[in-house]
């Protein structure tokens, strides 16, 4: 499995960016590229071509992308064009940013709405507790990274982060 965070350049120094917690528990996996409008990462741009790569999106295409403490479930425009993996790919990417951050990034990313889409399937309630204007139903970066630890098997892992993120919940709660 390899993850990559597609982050808005905001979110690198939020302290309640939960996707830091990943890239720091486990490097050989997780990376991040900083997303830019008007330069966009060439190598991400040639990877999300490949068939084995997507982007973590909602069931349904209307939708803003799953992960980034943006969450799941976020009505967006335009919407994707790119196909839906039935089986989880080897390489995904997943927003990284705030609500608002995520779907400027999906309007003005061509790129991101054509690339391949994966669901998750059964999304759960979120426990992230450390923004304003959470979305029912979103999910926040880890959790969305937890769950595809799970799916993948890697539930040692799935089990660290959880015990992170609860952590991070109860220490930056106000």
């Amino acid at each position: 499995m390899n993850v990559i965070l597609l982050t808005h350049e905001r979110e690198v120094e939020r302290p309640t960016n939960t996707g830091a917690l990943a890239l720091e528990a486990y490097p050989q996996w997780c990376s991040r590229v900083i997303w830019s409008r008007v330069r966009p990462d060439e190598t991400l741009l040639q990877l999300l071509q490949q068939p084995g790569v997507a982007v973590l999106y909602p069931a349904v295409a209307a939708e803003a992308p799953v992960g980034g403490e943006s969450g799941d479930t976020q009505s967006v425009e335009p919407q994707p064009s790119g196909s839906y993996l039935a089986e989880l790919p080897e390489t995904l990417v997943i927003i990284d940013a705030t609500w608002q951050e995520a779907r400027k990034m999906i309007r003005q990313s061509p790129y991101l709405q054509q690339a391949n889409k994966f669901a998750l399937p059964e999304v759960h309630t979120s426990k992230f507790k450390l923004r304003r204007n959470q979305v029912d139903g979103g999910l926040c970066t880890l959790e969305c990274i937890i769950r595809l630890c799970s799916l993948k098997g890697l539930s040692a892992e799935a089990e660290y982060l959880e015990q992170e993120f609860v952590s991070m919940n109860d220490t930056h709660r106000q």
